[in-house]
């Protein structure tokens, strides 16, 4: 890379530490004292606050020092590319050894791999189809908690928590609703009863005692 180019991305370099650093600045004249949550929110005390109110000002807190972190770890990448200016290095990828395209330099100056090998270190297909872990823990439908493939299991299990809260909701805003219309739904067609037994009302069982 010639002498004009070197000086250019230097200057970009520069502009950039530079807006990173006055990035930095703005966030700890505006970051409050963190020490405790109590001097974090201003209060007295935090015995009378919501805890979904903590949780929000904790994950307040998170993600202020995330994104401290972040900016923290730009300006050691583009003082790592300034080194490597000096030392005329600069430009090439620290994987392959190729040249980096001027285009991503020009987007990114503090890049040291090229775009080839960025895509074979995480490759796009993996980013786009990107799934939580935790799916291969609930698969099936309620994973860990569907009990009717053990035969010797008879209890309450998660499948049957979500049946009668379904039921409930569907009885609640419709009063017309069918369970029988429903079979993928529900295992018991017969709201509020678990056997048959149970539909026997105390006038029916008065009735079938003799006089």
């Amino acid at each position: 890379m010639d002498k004009k180019k070197l000086k250019h991305y230097k200057e970009l370099l520069l502009d950039e530490k530079k807006e990173v650093l006055d990035t930095l600045e703005r966030m700890e004249d505006h970051q409050k004292n963190s020490a405790s949550m109590r001097e974090y929110t201003e209060e007295l005390s935090a015995y009378d606050n919501h805890p979904a109110d903590l949780g929000t000002e904790m994950f307040m807190t998170s993600m202020q020092a995330n994104l401290e972190n972040h900016e923290r770890y730009r300006t050691t990448e583009i003082d790592r590319a300034l080194e490597s200016i000096d030392a005329g290095t600069y430009g090439k990828c620290n994987l392959c050894g190729s040249f980096i395209a001027e285009a991503r330099l020009e987007v990114m100056p503090e890049a040291n791999i090229c775009m080839e090998c960025a895509k074979k270190k995480v490759p796009i297909e993996d980013i786009i189809h990107y799934r939580p872990v935790e799916e291969e823990l609930l698969s099936p439908p309620f994973g860990r908690t569907y009990k009717d493939l053990d035969n010797n299991y008879s209890g309450f299990d998660g499948e049957d928590a979500y049946q009668e809260v379904a039921k409930f909701n569907q009885v609640k805003n419709d009063p017309s609703f069918s369970t029988a219309d429903n079979i993928d739904v529900f295992d018991d067609y017969s709201l509020g009863t678990v056997q048959d037994v149970e539909k026997i009302t105390n006038e029916h069982y008065e009735d079938q005692i003799p006089d």
